[in-house]
C-alpha cells in the first residue's frame, strides 16, 4: 500500500506535490509586517493558486489574513463560492458580457474597462433591485488590457451614470516590477496617481503586485495584490529582502531499476547513448504531468540527497536517470523540486533550464498529480 495519502485516500501513483500551507501563511504574515495596517491583501489564487490547489490555499491565505481573493476566470470564483468561501472576489480581467448572471448570483467584483460590460451589469442590477461592485481597470502602460490612459476618466464617469452600479476602486498593473532597477515602473505609478488625484471619491486604487509590494513600497496605495510570493518564490531575479519558503514540492518514487550497456540507447529517439555500463532508474512522471519535455538530457533530480542527471527524451508518464553515483532501488524516493539532505532544487533553478519564469515551473504541474496538504 502507498504511503502517501491525500485525505483517507491512498496514493495508487507514487507521484505527487507536498503544499505546505503553514508556509503560505507564514510568506503572506512576513509581507504584511512591511504594510501600513490599512492596506488591505488581496491574495491571488488563479491558475489553481498556481498549481498549489485552489481551495486549500484560498482558505488558508483567508485565515492567514488575507482581505479578498483574487482569480482570472469567473469559473475560478464559482469553484470557490460553492466551497463556501464568503470572501470579496475579484474578476481580475473582463469577463464576457454573458457572465452578468454568475457575477450578480455569486457576488463577484468584476473588472471592467468596456462599456458594453457595464451595461450589461447595469441591467442586471436593476433587475435583481441589488446593486452591483465593480473595478475600473486602466492601461498605464502595459498594453495588455484596460482602459486607455486618455479614456479612462471618461470611461469612468460613464460607468458612474449607470444605475446599479458601484465602482469601489481602479486598479492598474505593471508591466516591469519584476525588475526594481527599472524606470518604467515609476512612469507607470505617476500616471496612476494623477488620475487619482482627478477621482478623489473613489475609495480604493490599487496597482501594487508582489515585486511592487517587496521592492517598490510607494506604490503600496489601499490594497495589494500578492501572488508568487505568497508561494514562497521569488518575484524578482534581485532577492527578496522578506523572508519567503516555498510551498510546493515535487516528489516521486522509482519505478524500475535496470542496467544499460555500453551503445545502448534510452527512450525515444535513442537520445541519450551510454558511453559504458551504466545504471538507469524508471520515474513514473513526465510531460503528461506538466515536467517540461524541454529538460529531457538536461534536468536533474534529487536521490539520496545527491543530484543524478535526466538522460533520454522526457515520455508523457516517465523519465529516466542516471544513477551510478547513487544507491537506487524501486520505491526510493525522488525530489524533483524541493529540499532532500542538504541539496535544494527550486522552481527558480528549474525555471533557469528551462529559459522562462518560477510562475510557469508551477502552474504547469497539472491536476492529475496528487496535492498532499501539510498545515
Amino acid at each position: 500500500m502507498s504511503e502517501v495519502w491525500v485525505g483517507t485516500k491512498p496514493v495508487i501513483r507514487p507521484v505527487w506535490a507536498e503544499i505546505d500551507l503553514d508556509a503560505i501563511a507564514a510568506n503572506l504574515a512576513a509581507i504584511k509586517t512591511r504594510l501600513a495596517p490599512e492596506t488591505k491583501v488581496m491574495a491571488i489564487v488563479k491558475a489553481n493558486a498556481y498549481g498549489h490547489g485552489l481551495i486549500p490555499v484560498a482558505r488558508k491565505a483567508r485565515q492567514a489574513g488575507a482581505d479578498r481573493l483574487g482569480v482570472a476566470l469567473v469559473e475560478e470564483a464559482l469553484e470557490l463560492r460553492e466551497a463556501g468561501l464568503d470572501i470579496p472576489i475579484h474578476i481580475l480581467s473582463e469577463p464576457p458580457v454573458g457572465a452578468a448572471e454568475e457575477i450578480a448570483a455569486y457576488h463577484l467584483i468584476p473588472a471592467v474597462y468596456s462599456i458594453e460590460l457595464a451595461q450589461a451589469l447595469s441591467r442586471k442590477a436593476q433587475a435583481i433591485q441589488a446593486p452591483i461592485t465593480v473595478h475600473l481597470k486602466v492601461d498605464t502602460g502595459m498594453h495588455r488590457v484596460g482602459a486607455p490612459l486618455d479614456r479612462s476618466l471618461e470611461l469612468y464617469q460613464a460607468i458612474r451614470r449607470l444605475p446599479g452600479l458601484k465602482v469601489e476602486g481602479i486598479f492598474t498593473h505593471f508591466a516591469c516590477a519584476d525588475n526594481p532597477q527599472d524606470p518604467f515602473t515609476a512612469k507607470q505609478l505617476q500616471s496612476f496617481l494623477r488620475l487619482k488625484k482627478a477621482l478623489p471619491e473613489v475609495p480604493m486604487w490599487h496597482a501594487a503586485n508582489s515585486a511592487a509590494t517587496i521592492f517598490m513600497p510607494e506604490t503600496q496605495l489601499d490594497m495589494v495584490r500578492i501572488g508568487i510570493a505568497m508561494y514562497g518564490l521569488q518575484p524578482s531575479t534581485k532577492p527578496s529582502p522578506i523572508p519567503l519558503k516555498p510551498a510546493l514540492s515535487l516528489r516521486t518514487k522509482i519505478s524500475f531499476v535496470q542496467e544499460l550497456q555500453s551503445g545502448e540507447g534510452v527512450s525515444y529517439g535513442l537520445t541519450y547513448v551510454a558511453e559504458r555500463k551504466i545504471t538507469v532508474a524508471t520515474l513514473p512522471i513526465g510531460y503528461g504531468d506538466g515536467y517540461s519535455r524541454l529538460l529531457s538530457n538536461k534536468g536533474k533530480v534529487l536521490l539520496g540527497g545527491k543530484r543524478v542527471n535526466i538522460i533520454g527524451n522526457i515520455c508523457m508518464d516517465q523519465l529516466l536517470v542516471k544513477v551510478d553515483n547513487v544507491k537506487a532501488a524501486a520505491g526510493d524516493e525522488v525530489v524533483l523540486i524541493g529540499n532532500q539532505g542538504k541539496e535544494t532544487i527550486s522552481a527558480e533553478e528549474m525555471a533557469s533550464w528551462l529559459g522562462t519564469i518560477n510562475y510557469e515551473v508551477v502552474c504547469l504541474i497539472n491536476t492529475r498529480v496528487a496535492r498532499v496538504y501539510q498545515k
